[in-house]
């Protein structure tokens, strides 16, 4: 199982926008293309789900946990921009790139990350964006207000476990953390702030079998058993109960 990451092309992604219903939707998506290694089709569920979610008044944050270069984030932010009262946006991300994988990310995980799979958090110059280039997207190019964004800057295992206390209700929570580890402390200390009727996007399910394996313990071990929705090759997402 290789983790295959693609853009579309300028051509395409204009084509794709025209079939949109939401001209603004449309135009959302066109501005992030180049700050994404997500698929149009994610994107495009990405706005779908954060306006279902708005529009149904389901309380709390907007949560991300694996930033990049600000793509789904921007996404998340202009969703919610017009909408009262104002969702904060808290952004996770180490901002140095992906950390090593663990054993339980699989052979596929090591040979990406060039033969490192011993957990360490250390970056393994995989998936790298530094804090300053996301800001300058978030709030010069794509227009979100900086009073609307809270960013937490470190490896998950220090930052999530500390913000989990003062975040309070969550409404959306995408998780793009590649591996095992990742997913695990994000599930474990963010989940049970998902309000009932919030969605947890899980943007490596079907890619990374480290993330498959943390997600599906987490469901078991919780008895959670609202049905997994696949939104394209690699993603999916589910409502909370």
């Amino acid at each position: 199982m290789f983790h295959i990451r693609y853009r579309l092309t300028d051509s395409r992604w204009i084509w794709f926008c025209k079939g949109l219903p939401s001209l603004r939707r449309a135009r959302t998506l066109f501005r992030v293309r180049r700050q994404t290694m997500t698929t149009a089709a994610r994107c495009r569920s990405l706005w779908d789900l954060c306006h279902q979610i708005l529009h149904q008044n389901i309380p709390g944050a907007l949560v991300e946990c694996g930033v990049w270069r600000g793509g789904s984030a921007a996404i998340m932010g202009l969703a919610a921009q017009n909408h009262s009262p104002t969702r904060p946006l808290h952004l996770f991300d180490s901002f140095e790139g992906l950390p090593e994988p663990g054993p339980e990310d699989g052979a596929s995980a090591v040979e990406y990350s060039g033969g490192r799979g011993g957990g360490r958090l250390v970056p393994i110059s995989r998936c790298e964006a530094g804090l300053e280039l996301v800001q300058t997207f978030l709030f010069q190019q794509a227009g979100l207000k900086p009073a609307d964004v809270v960013f937490h800057a470190g490896w998950f295992s220090d930052t999530v476990p500390a913000a989990a206390k003062q975040i309070g209700p969550i409404a959306v929570l995408r998780l793009d953390g590649d591996w095992y580890a990742s997913t695990q402390v994000c599930l474990e200390h963010l989940y049970p702030l998902l309000s009932p009727g919030g969605v947890v996007i899980l943007d490596d399910y079907l890619c990374w079998e480290g993330c498959q394996k943390a997600t599906d313990e987490y469901r078991q071990k919780n008895g959670v058993t609202a049905p997994i929705v696949q939104v394209d090759a690699e993603c999916c997402y589910w409502i909370k109960p």
